[in-house]
């Protein structure tokens, strides 16, 4: 395990584990993985960490979802490297998105500190903009509408959701409440960004408040093997069908 590398690094080192705090590490590395500099998926902003998208790689490949409801588009990166991976495992399907930003949001990337071998921090600079438009493909749908009042398409047999808009506790619960059970059976719903720093206010908050009222999902941490997350314990798997509510 990573966290078990980075221990014995710091006891080598003549450091105390004890001192050190792991998850606010982890959670630095995972930054720097995302935006320093950021990633690309055939040349659109994708802001998803290598390790992350390994394992949205394998889940599609075993899970061979038809229909994946992203609720946050951003610039569009994910959705499109959802839909490649759907062209190279010949899957019929489709990607839903949908983000209130009808256009990528103009907001530059902060500068960041990296670390360099000998110790010394150096600032590299990332300050651009996401002006880019959002790719084009035949299997990405994108819709234009807050997540929780959106009209929702016509559905596949194996449908996927993923949740990255808006990350306060009590938005996040109540995409889990719409869209958990328009989630097949077997399928996940995933929920980006249960990393932050504030386990109450944020993601994990929302997350921990659903899984003691729903007993139909499972937190698969499994899908945690390299420890390097935006989302411990985000992976909800659905192991029980729920009764069907409105979209």
């Amino acid at each position: 395990m990573f966290s078990q590398v980075i221990k014995s690094m710091i006891k080598t080192s003549g450091g105390s584990v004890n001192k050190t705090h792991l998850d606010k590490y982890l959670e630095l590395i995972e930054e720097c993985f995302m935006y320093n500099p950021c990633n690309f998926w055939l040349g659109t902003i994708i802001e998803k960490s290598p390790l992350d998208l390994m394992i949205f790689q394998e889940i599609i490949f075993e899970k061979r979802p038809n229909t994946i409801i992203e609720c946050g588009t951003g610039c569009g990166g994910l959705a499109y490297f959802l839909a490649t991976l759907m062209d190279l495992m010949n899957i019929d399907g489709k990607i839903i998105t949908i983000d209130h930003h009808e256009k990528p949001p103009l907001e530059p990337y902060p500068k960041k500190d990296l670390v360099t071998i000998d110790g010394k921090a150096v600032t590299v600079n990332v300050n651009f903009h996401q002006s880019q438009k959002r790719p084009k493909h035949p299997k990405i749908e994108y819709i234009h509408s807050d997540c929780l009042t959106a009209d929702i398409p016509k559905l596949g047999t194996k449908t996927m959701v993923i949740l990255d808009s808006d990350n306060s506790a009590d938005y996040v619960y109540q995409e889990l409440e719409r869209f958990s059970p328009l989630v097949s059976l077997g399928q996940y719903i995933i929920i980006e960004n249960t990393i932050a720093s504030d386990k109450r206010n944020g993601p994990a908050g929302a997350v921990k408040k659903f899984l003691k009222k729903n007993k139909h999902f499972v937190a698969d941490h499994n899908r945690e093997k390299f420890e390097i997350t935006s989302k411990p314990g985000g992976y909800l798997l659905k192991t029980a069908q729920t009764p069907s509510k409105k979209q």
